[in-house]
């Protein structure tokens, strides 16, 4: 693993690619850059969602909890920054892309199995998906963050916090004129 591997805010999509040697490994494009992983797709976003305290099992059985069993299921990368992922087709499957839907601009139909992907940066991309089946799964991911928002905010404590930090300073200062 290597540090350019995690995954920010302006990581885009993960594309499969293989290697000169065979091997599958992952182009990532991002915002203003891409490279290419020598981690499959899957095996990156687990990856990554394990640096961020999950897994990919773990992402999959909360969003079908949430969600209910249904197939190519979106994923919370991370709740805090509203990174959502979902993927083109079933993840088992080596041609598997998975995107970030918050760089997702707009998406037409080019035919009747594929769509023209276009992020808020401007590239496009062409995926062998339907549109129909792309908005399905976009709309799945924004249900997620919806749900998942709506099942939180009863967990959020509302501080307020000019006073939070008034008694902070105000025993840190008794600390200090204590041990004088």
């Amino acid at each position: 693993m290597h540090k350019k591997d995690i995954m920010n805010s302006e990581t885009m999509m993960y594309m499969p690619v293989y290697d000169s040697f065979g091997n599958l490994c992952t182009q990532v494009y991002e915002k203003n850059n891409e490279y290419i992983s020598t981690l499959p797709p899957t095996k990156l976003l687990d990856f990554n969602l394990r640096y961020f305290g999950s897994s990919l099992r773990g992402a999959f059985d909360g969003s079908k909890m949430i969600l209910g069993k249904l197939n190519k299921n979106p994923i919370v990368v991370h709740e805090r920054c509203n990174i959502l992922w979902f993927p083109s087709r079933s993840p088992l499957h080596p041609d598997c892309i998975w995107f970030a839907v918050h760089h997702i601009d707009d998406y037409v139909a080019v035919d009747k199995k594929r769509t023209k992907v276009t992020f808020m940066n401007g590239m496009e991309f062409i995926v062998d998906v339907s549109v129909n089946a792309l908005e399905s799964r976009i709309q799945r991911a924004f249900l997620l963050k919806y749900r998942l928002e709506k099942r939180t905010k009863y967990l959020l404590v509302q501080y307020d916090r000019v006073k939070v930090f008034q008694r902070l300073a105000k025993n840190m200062f008794e600390d200090e004129t204590q041990d004088s």
